[in-house]
């Protein structure tokens, strides 16, 4: 079993389990900036509470891990820094994990307001400092909280004094979005050769080079395995294309992707990937009916028209088919 250093803030985050979690992010998120709504949902797929928890109250965490067919970087730990490089807030990351450290430190009574409250005191005193909107920073802030807790205060302590991931003076907001909206380009007469259009599907925005081409109607899986760079030196689930990729039939669960832009240009989630996403346990929708959800198998999902997508470091099973809880069988690893 894994110890966590704590305190008094992060013994009172720990008695807020996954569930408490989601209701607070349906309250969070429609304050946060169009432009990280989509991707704090993304990060909190990526991430979920009970992995985190399966790996710590295990007695054995490589057993338990082996149980849960985990496969890639899977531990939140070593990636405090890079698992938040997708979100536009990322580049006041620095100051957000000082604020969230010291709102930690001080904290004598975390009981007064709620932790949704708690969040978005800090994420308004990280505004003022930087004199920006505090809805851009309110995504990224509950990203923070959520790793303090997940991690715990000695790591997330080492992390605080981190430098910046990105330059400040990027595209604006405005600008983002109106890139992942941007309509593919054709010709005059681009109708007539409608099945054979190409678009792009751009696996990290922060680069001009992290894009490959998908034809009409190709799901995501497909097209990246064209893409005959190296990725496998990088990530050894990758063993063609960006997207790592094992059986392309929604059968391993490796292809999974968070959509950043571009969801109502994919296909329709169908009853079977649903089901999928389920039992891998990979969903955290706020609304199960979503037709174009952001979390997505990228086997599943046919394209049409330019996507911006982010590839989760990691798959696994966290449903067991045996319907037995996670924790419950890190446990009983």
């Amino acid at each position: 079993m894994i110890a966590l250093e704590s305190n008094v803030f992060h013994s009172y985050l720990t008695k807020h389990d996954e569930e408490v979690w989601n209701q607070i992010l349906t309250k969070i998120i429609p304050s946060v900036h169009a432009v990280d709504q989509t991707a704090t949902r993304i990060w909190f797929s990526f991430w979920p509470l009970k992995l985190s928890q399966a790996l710590q109250q295990a007695a054995d965490p490589s057993q338990a891990a082996k149980q849960l067919q985990l496969d890639g970087n899977y531990r939140l730990e070593p990636q405090i820094d890079s698992s938040v490089e997708f979100l536009y807030g990322a580049p006041h990351w620095p100051e957000v994990k000082k604020a969230v450290l010291l709102h930690a430190e001080s904290s004598s009574n975390p009981d007064r307001i709620s932790l949704e409250g708690q969040i978005r005191e800090i994420a308004g005193s990280v505004a003022i400092q930087l004199k920006t909107s505090e809805s851009l920073l309110l995504g990224i802030t509950a990203v923070a909280v959520m790793t303090l807790q997940q991690v715990g205060i000695a790591a997330f302590s080492l992390a605080a004094d981190n430098p910046a991931l990105k330059p400040k003076n990027g595209p604006s907001p405005d600008q983002v979005l109106k890139s992942r909206a941007r309509k593919s380009r054709g010709g005059l007469f681009s109708f007539l050769h409608a099945t054979d259009r190409k678009y792009t599907i751009t696996f990290d925005e922060s680069r001009a080079d992290c894009s490959f081409q998908a034809i009409r109607s190709q799901d995501l899986s497909m097209a990246s395995a064209n893409d005959k760079r190296d990725y496998k030196a990088s990530d050894q689930r990758r063993i063609a294309g960006p997207i790592p990729a094992q059986c392309r039939s929604g059968a391993c669960g490796y292809c999974w992707i968070g959509v950043l832009g571009g969801k109502e240009k994919l296909s329709e989630i169908t009853p079977f990937e649903k089901k999928r996403l389920q039992y891998f346990g990979y969903t955290v929708s706020e609304n199960d009916g979503e037709t174009h959800p952001p979390i997505r198998l990228a086997c599943q999902s046919k394209c049409f028209g330019d996507v911006s997508i982010v590839i989760s470091p990691w798959n696994g099973v966290l449903e067991m088919a045996a319907g037995k809880s996670l924790v419950g069988i890190a446990l009983n690893a």
